[in-house]
């Protein structure tokens, strides 16, 4: 299509105008000159549900409000230090990658490299993000693990209500995607609500904070000082 209509294509899914770039300078153009105006993602049915209505940083419109939630996120959370602070665990995560391999190879067992892969990622998260204030059976019965696959599968999975706004939604509920959708949600939303729990009173030494104990302290802080950004739903 772009060697017959040229490098810039637009298509209309349904209701849905979609711009294709296919070269290199008109794509340095979109991405660099005109970054401002074209950075915000649509808003899609999955990401809604799975982000409190485009709360995440990934899926929230560029404003006032992704602006203050990035600074947090660069200053407090990926900061150089904060993420060497978690260095150990992903060594120790890909140590026990490596051994995993290595004991199916000594067996001559076939190796899903992408399974492995989306646990080694999976476990990294959790540990990084809520340290050792998880259920331990939890984490070795991939219960998280579980609701981070089906959450990143329905996120990539075809929705007609985002294509059909007006009719869409019944085709949705007829295929149980919304079922799904509520379903995983909210064994998600159960499964954070439980863990940030357990923080409550909590003390941890200073540079030893996982990401929840970084986000709560910011929280505290915020109300003291009457601006709240956080809220536990962000």
């Amino acid at each position: 299509m772009s060697k017959k209509y040229g490098p810039v294509v637009r298509l209309k899914l349904g209701s849905v105008s979609l711009v294709v770039v296919s070269s290199d300078e008109t794509a340095r153009q979109i991405l660099k000159v005109h970054d401002f105006q074209t950075c915000s993602r649509p808003k899609l049915l999955a990401t809604g549900v799975f982000s409190y209505n485009y709360l995440d940083i990934g899926f929230t419109p560029f404003g006032e409000y992704w602006k203050e939630v990035r600074k947090i996120s660069v200053h407090e959370l990926f900061s150089n230090s904060r993420v060497q602070s978690f260095r150990y665990i992903r060594e120790e995560e890909v140590a026990s990658l490596v051994q995993s391999i290595s004991q199916s190879a000594a067996s001559k067992s076939p190796v899903d490299l992408t399974d492995k892969l989306f646990f080694l990622i999976a476990n990294m998260i959790l540990r990084v993000a809520f340290g050792g204030k998880f259920e331990k059976n939890k984490c070795e019965s991939g219960v998280f693990q579980r609701n981070v696959k089906e959450t990143t599968s329905l996120m990539g999975s075809f929705a007609a209500s985002d294509f059909f706004p007006c009719v869409g939604w019944i085709v949705d509920r007829l295929t149980s995607l919304h079922g799904r959708l509520q379903k995983s949600a909210q064994e998600l939303d159960a499964f954070l609500q439980e863990t940030i729990d357990k923080y409550e009173g909590h003390k941890v030494e200073e540079g030893k904070e996982d990401i929840i104990d970084v986000l709560l302290k910011i929280e505290k802080q915020q109300k003291e000082q009457g601006s709240v950004t956080l809220t536990v739903d962000i």
